[in-house]
């Protein structure tokens, strides 16, 4: 649903936030607050401009939460256009204001996370490894590159942590400079990844715009589309695991702990998965 190119265009109208799960839990209470105090993998939710009120229920997708028959008791999962017609009509009870100039761009709490992520979804992930000052500068450039309908919701972007991300070179093959706009393709287990661009972090937005859009070019013509359980199933044989920074699982009960599983305790110290 959400790489349809109608649910990005709907969502245009939104500002989108995606939840750090299991590395924040500043974001884990979040959670917690829109679910009654339980904790789930995900949960959707739609609130009003300031932030403030929900005018949809939460739960764990667009799907089960929007649709013909998506708000009530016993409420069934909408299908994607049954969907997007309810978010165009929430949509539209709101004036706009700002310009796409003016909006906030992704980033991850680390690259560690950012180059899972972009691994498991199968997107380039733009890396911004420069100083404080320069990365404002680039911020500027790059709002406009990343609001383009050919770009928008085709990469992962973070930017670089001076405390978070003292490492991140290392992970890398091709790399040519420690220094700049940097276009990455993860691995199968986003572990590693492989620098397919880089441009200096002064780029202009055309040559941003072209440099991503040509490496995603040929990305989407030799990346596979990865099957889940399979792919679950081969990082188990090969004993993979992403260590997170909150215990994982999830607390269907909202005791305030991850529930057990099975044959296994409650949930304590950094959790894998």
């Amino acid at each position: 649903m959400f790489s349809t190119k109608e649910f990005v265009a709907a969502s245009r109208d939104f500002v989108c936030v995606r939840l750090e799960t299991y590395e924040s839990k500043e974001h884990q209470d979040l959670i917690r607050q829109f679910l009654n105090g339980r904790m789930e993998n995900t949960a959707f939710c739609i609130l009003d401009p300031k932030g403030e009120e929900q005018l949809t229920r939460a739960s764990r997708s667009p799907a089960s939460v929007l649709g013909a028959e998506g708000r009530g008791p016993g409420a069934t999962k909408g299908t994607n256009e049954e969907v997007i017609a309810e978010m165009k009509g929430l949509a539209s009870s709101y004036r706009p204001r700002g310009n796409d100039d003016e909006m906030l761009l992704q980033d991850f709490h680390s690259f560690r996370q950012a180059l899972n992520v972009a691994s498991g979804d199968q997107r380039l992930l733009v890396f911004i490894a420069a100083g404080e000052r320069e990365q404002s500068s680039a911020r500027r450039n790059l709002r406009p590159v990343f609001a383009d309908d050919e770009v928008t919701g085709r990469f992962h972007l973070d930017f670089g942590d001076p405390e978070e991300d003292s490492q991140w070179a290392a992970a890398l093959t091709k790399l040519k400079s420690r220094s700049g706009i940097i276009v990455i393709q993860a691995d199968t287990f986003g572990e590693k990844g492989e620098v397919l661009a880089q441009l200096p972090i002064t780029a202009r937005e055309a040559d941003i715009k072209a440099t991503l859009l040509l490496a995603n070019k040929s990305f989407a013509a030799t990346e596979e589309r990865k099957v889940y359980s399979e792919h679950v199933a081969e990082g188990r044989r090969e004993n993979i695991f992403f260590e997170t920074v909150m215990p994982f699982g999830e607390d269907h009960d909202g005791d305030g702990e991850i529930d057990a599983r099975r044959g296994k305790g409650k949930g304590k110290g950094k959790g894998k998965r």
